[in-house]
């Protein structure tokens, strides 16, 4: 019943962090994310059409989505990469904003 829980959590707050990123990345062109956790802290994939609007000027926005992880989400030490979407065209999430 345990593992039936914490699966259900976890999948809230994927879809929770999902939200946050269409939200907040929506003009750079949000393609989508994947979480993995591991025990080092927290791998964060996303991907984006304009990843330089991503990270911001001299790394400042990423700072603060990465301080939003931590402080709203209760993510450990999330490791935050972004990618670039090589065909926008090809990316539903991308196509449908």
């Amino acid at each position: 019943m345990a593992d039936e829980q914490q699966f259900i959590e976890n999948g809230l707050q994927r879809t929770q962090i999902n939200e946050f990123f269409a939200d907040e990345l929506g003009r750079a062109g949000y393609g989508g994310m994947e979480l993995a956790k591991t025990p080092m802290g927290t791998q964060i994939v996303l991907r984006a059409e304009k990843p330089g609007m991503v990270i911001g000027k001299g790394g400042k926005n990423i700072r603060k989505i990465t301080q939003t992880l931590e402080e709203e989400f209760g993510l450990d030490d999330p490791q935050v990469d972004v990618q670039e979407v090589e065909e926008p065209d090809l990316n539903a999430q991308i196509v449908a904003d």
